[in-house]
């Protein structure tokens, strides 16, 4: 019995009535002393409903309680001793009681318990006061006893009872009893009675009200306690079973101007499909119908079979409940019908048995078998067989025989319209595989795809490296194209120097050698042996410039000793003076930059000797902010810059040393104007030089 527990309760031995009553005078006298002082300090409880009325936490707080009620119920030695006053009811918990009996009347004195599902009373002493009867059972409907609103209070229900069962140990019986179209299990304390046929009658029954409660004290189910037998009265004895009348699976539950009485009526028809869980479905003229059998019994398919039962009204369809089969003879196995996924869905086959073809899309274990899902047509259903052990592959075209059972349905108006449906098939034989599903499934076609996309990312990356390691043959091949077109250059330049230049100055300096030969005056004679000096050092490098132009010299060149040697080729007495001022020290550079930086002062100096007419020139070097600076200053006559560098024909000085600058990454800056002089500087970022 799903009662609250309340521990450990102490009632006195029976006495005799004097005796009791002057025990429980010197109970009263020693509680004041036993209690603890905050229960003394309240006021007791004195009625049944002020106990059940309290909240969970106010009842844990031990409250003192002091009432009179009658008991109403006794579970057992141990269990629950349940009184009611003329307010409601309450229990306590007895230990070995074997002495109280319904109707007697006790005094109970003891502290509030939350209980499991309402509170009740510990630590409980009572007296018994005496016998009388039991209160008044309050007429109840299955809805009354659902809402714990008469929870362990004596009711009065009445109905028509479905089955009558022995527990386990076949000391207590449960009759199942149908109020409407509820069904209230009662639980009767005494062993079901020997011949005495309740089914199918109209009964009254006074008990008491109670349920099993969850750990949350919600109350999930009604359930009615019954002491013994004594507490049913039969209203209306079930009629005989030849009385009953045979009806058509079709006619249940459907309209009668009497109304439904709710008693057992007669079908017969073919077994279509039995189950191990009781329930069977049968097929007859008109329609098929789900029974739900008392007692489980091997039915081979094609069973012509005529069954008793209840009426009741399933999630779509009528159904039979609590049947039992009166005749069965064999017959051939029934065909199902072939139906479509959206024949399903319209309930006109719930219940039969009916075969359908789709693809199946996936499939999964489930603690009742397995669970296939198909599709067919743009609807799914499902479909629940016995676990075999096969594993049906997805996207295989299958077909299933299986019974068609409406799960829900929506009502529009007067008229209820099936949402969804499932089939149960009842073996793994009656899901059969059609065809294969296609080697291309979803994930196969799925796993190319993401082949075929990493092939071609693999392609792009290669072909990516493949166009780079063409640009850099490419650029290499470019470079050595023009390296041997420079080099092929630059030896007929030193052919044509050779043929030309070289020959000129040779010739020069024979002439030279003839006129110093014949003699001179003195002053004669330094200008002829200087400009015989520098007729052998111009020779000497158009020589150098020959050699460098057909095999470039690698040796490091020093900027500073390349300046002072133009510095050195002017000298004081034969002419303008060119000097030379370098900040020591200075950074090495590349040979082929110091070649041009050379070349660019010797064409600064060259142009202020020969073009500016200057007689004092000045070539300074120095670093600031990272550069290296090259300044050539002239006192010479200067120049309208842009009238010479745009303007003159066979002017190219400027032009060339412009030309050697951007090889350099350089910038080249003229200040100058006519009669103020010419500074040319020349600026080079040290990191390019590098």
């Amino acid at each position: 019995m799903s009662l609250p527990p309340t521990p450990h309760p102490s009632p006195p031995r029976q006495r005799r009535a004097a005796g009791m009553a002057m025990a429980w005078g010197l109970c009263v006298a020693l509680s004041g002393l036993i209690l603890p002082s905050a229960h003394a300090a309240e006021a007791p409880l004195t009625t049944a409903v002020e106990v059940r009325s309290l909240r969970e936490e106010e009842a844990a707080k031990k409250l003192p309680v002091e009432l009179r009620g009658t008991v109403v119920f006794i579970e057992g030695p141990n269990g629950a001793i349940v009184i009611q006053d003329s307010t409601a009811g309450t229990y306590f918990r007895g230990q070995n009681e074997t002495s109280l009996q319904p109707g007697d009347e006790v005094q109970v004195k003891g502290v509030t318990t939350p209980g499991t599902y309402l509170p009740g009373i510990e630590q409980a002493s009572y007296v018994k006061l005496g016998h009388r009867e039991l209160p008044p059972a309050l007429p109840t409907t299955y809805a009354d006893i659902l809402s714990g609103r008469y929870f362990f209070q004596r009711i009065a229900v009445e109905g028509i009872v479905h089955a009558v069962v022995p527990t386990s140990d076949e000391s207590r019986s449960i009759l199942t009893l149908a109020l409407g179209q509820d069904l209230l299990e009662v639980r009767i304390c005494a062993p079901p009675q020997e011949g005495r046929l309740l089914t199918d009658s109209r009964v009254r029954i006074e008990g008491l009200a109670a349920g099993g409660v969850n750990q949350r004290r919600q109350l999930v189910q009604a359930i009615a306690w019954v002491h013994d037998w004594s507490g049913l009265q039969v209203i209306k004895p079930a009629p005989p079973e030849n009385e009953m009348p045979l009806i058509s699976g079709s006619k249940l539950l459907a309209f009668d101007a009497l109304g439904q009485d709710r008693h057992r009526v007669r079908i017969a028809g073919t077994v279509i499909a039995a189950f191990p869980d009781g329930e069977i479905f049968v097929r007859d003229d008109a329609t098929a119908l789900r029974m739900q059998m008392l007692k489980h019994l091997p039915l081979p398919l094609g069973t012509r079979v005529e069954v008793i039962g209840f009426p009741k009204m399933q999630r779509f369809s009528a159904s039979l409940v609590h049947a039992q089969v009166l005749r069965q003879e064999p017959g051939p196995v029934p065909a199902a019908i072939a139906v479509s996924l959206a024949d399903l869905i319209k309930g006109k086959h719930d219940n039969d048995l009916v075969t359908v073809t789709a693809d199946l899309t996936s499939s999964f274990q489930t603690e009742d078998g397995h669970v296939l899902v198909l599709q067919e047509g743009g609807r799914s259903l499902r479909v629940q067989m016995p676990a075999d052990g096969r594993q049906l592959p997805a996207g295989a075209r299958v077909q299933v025989t299986g019974i068609c059972l409406v799960d829900s349905n929506t009502a529009s108006g007067t008229t209820s319209t099936p949402r969804s449906a499932h089939l149960r098939a009842r073996s793994a034989s009656d899901v059969a595989v059609l065809s294969a599903p296609p080697w291309w499934t979803a994930r196969r076609l799925a796993l190319a795809v993401g082949l075929l996309l990493l092939a071609m990312a693999l392609c792009a990356l290669w072909i990516a490296f493949l166009r780079r390691q063409v640009r850099r043959q490419t650029q290499a091949l470019r470079r050595q194209i023009q390296h041997e077109a420079t080099l092929e250059e630059r030896q007929r330049i030193a052919r044509e120097f050779h043929d030309t230049l070289e020959q000129g100055l040779t010739g020069l300096a024979l002439r030279l050698d003839a006129v110093k030969a014949r003699g001179a005056d003195e002053k004669s004679g330094r200008l002829l042996q200087a400009s015989r000096r520098l007729v052998s050092q111009i020779h000497e490098e158009t020589r150098s410039l020959v050699s460098e132009l057909r095999q470039p010299s690698h040796e490091a060149l020093d900027l500073k000793t390349e300046l002072a040697k133009i510095a050195e080729e002017h000298t004081n007495d034969c002419g303008p003076a060119v000097e030379f001022q370098a900040d020591s020290p200075l950074p090495a550079l590349p040979s082929h930059i110091v070649h041009h930086l050379k070349m660019i002062a010797r064409e600064a100096v060259t142009n202020a000797l020969k073009h500016a007419q200057a007689l004092h020139v000045v070539m300074r070097v120095h670093m600031q902010s990272q550069c290296l600076r090259i300044a050539v200053a002239d006192d010479g006559q200067g120049f309208d810059f842009e009238a010479r560098h745009h303007g003159q024909a066979g002017r190219f000085g400027c032009i060339g040393i412009e030309e050697r600058c951007e090889k350099l990454n350089a910038t080249a800056h003229w200040r100058t104007a006519p009669g103020q002089g010419t500074v040319l500087e020349i600026t080079l970022p040290l990191n390019t030089a590098a």
